[in-house]
């Protein structure tokens, strides 16, 4: 008895040693199987976010266990809630991490949407030339950013420097469409739609830098270090529920169902906006990125700008902004190429 009783005893230590061995292993899968909440940041509501619209809609983020919300920043302090960990991914413009980096926030590129500009230089019908545009006002959206870089680059295709007009902080795209058709500024950096609208209403566009296949950036998304560090399998998550979302855009036969979710998300009556709704749509279908790489030699005219003004810039290692990885093992999965 006494020998079968110590072997019951080795075996229930065993079977409770095993039983442990087991809840270690199998803790960790259940709490990764649980659904991870998310908030996404976005500078502003529109077409170039489509792809991160049609994931929700469609459960592109939903099957891969993200519970997503998205926030519009009206200012420019989405970057300050992705470090503080308010939010945990950022569609943005690569300017924003480019300065981040400068100022010492830690923040990285893990794949980009857009490559292109389709900004143009829209302008009363009374300025012809760079001569008639000279000592004029042009509304842009504060000293750095998207609508500056523009002003600067169709100022350079007109042999122009930004001394020989004077740039006016109007605000949104809205608000600088506004200025111009009201005749509070002769000239205006615009994108689709505004600028066929402003082109109906008599206004021309001087300069057109969507034809000129400029090798820009236009479109990233940032993840703060920590949560790179803390949490990758979120990261990778999310990345290829994008990623599913920016292939679901790019497929023509899709366009009716993306238009919907376009108009929805932009709170406008599709059959009312149509065209408008259907230019936006297609403007940006032009410019999604087949693979998402955060290329940094579609940087260089962005850092070129961003350092007349600020001259740290030059300083700054772009490849080190990038993680690359993310969309690197999609790529050896075959996902683009489906």
């Amino acid at each position: 008895m006494e020998y079968w009783g110590d072997g019951m005893m080795r075996r229930n230590r065993n079977i409770a040693k095993g039983l442990v061995y087991f809840c270690v292993w199998l803790i960790p899968l259940l709490a990764n199987a649980q659904t991870k909440s998310i908030i996404i940041g976005e500078g502003v509501r529109g077409a170039m976010y489509l792809p991160a619209y049609i994931a929700e809609e469609k459960g592109f983020f939903k099957r891969r266990e993200l519970d997503t919300r998205m926030v519009t920043f009206s200012r420019s302090n989405d970057i300050n809630a992705l470090v503080s960990g308010d939010i945990q991914f950022d569609l943005t413009a690569p300017d924003k991490v480019v300065h981040s980096a400068i100022g010492g926030f830690p923040v990285k590129m893990v794949m980009a949407t857009a490559r292109g500009l389709n900004l143009a230089l829209t302008v009363h019908p009374s300025i012809r030339s760079a001569a008639d545009l000279r000592g004029k006002s042009v509304a842009i959206t504060g000293f750095s950013g998207l609508p500056y870089t523009g002003l600067l680059l169709c100022l350079r295709e007109l042999g122009m420097t930004k001394e020989q007009v004077v740039p006016l902080n109007i605000g949104g795209k809205t608000a600088r469409f506004e200025a111009l058709l009201g005749n509070r500024v002769p000239a205006a950096i615009l994108d689709p739609p505004y600028t066929t609208l402003a082109a109906k209403e008599g206004y021309r566009l001087l300069v057109d830098l969507a034809p000129l296949d400029v090798p820009y950036l236009r479109n990233i998304v940032a993840v703060s270090e920590k949560m790179l560090r803390d949490d990758s399998r979120t990261v990778a998550r999310f990345v290829a529920g994008l990623a599913e979302g920016m292939q679901f855009y790019r497929t023509k036969s899709n366009k009716e169902d993306s238009m919907k979710i376009l108009a929805k998300y932009l709170r406008l009556p599709l059959e009312k906006n149509r065209a408008m709704i259907e230019e936006g749509y297609e403007t940006y279908r032009d410019m999604m990125l087949k693979k998402p790489y955060a290329d940094a030699n579609a940087m260089k005219i962005l850092m070129e700008i961003i350092a007349e003004t600020n001259p740290k810039a030059r300083a700054v290692n772009l490849a080190a902004l990038i993680d690359p990885s993310f969309v690197e093992r999609l790529d050896r999965e075959g996902m683009f190429d489906r």
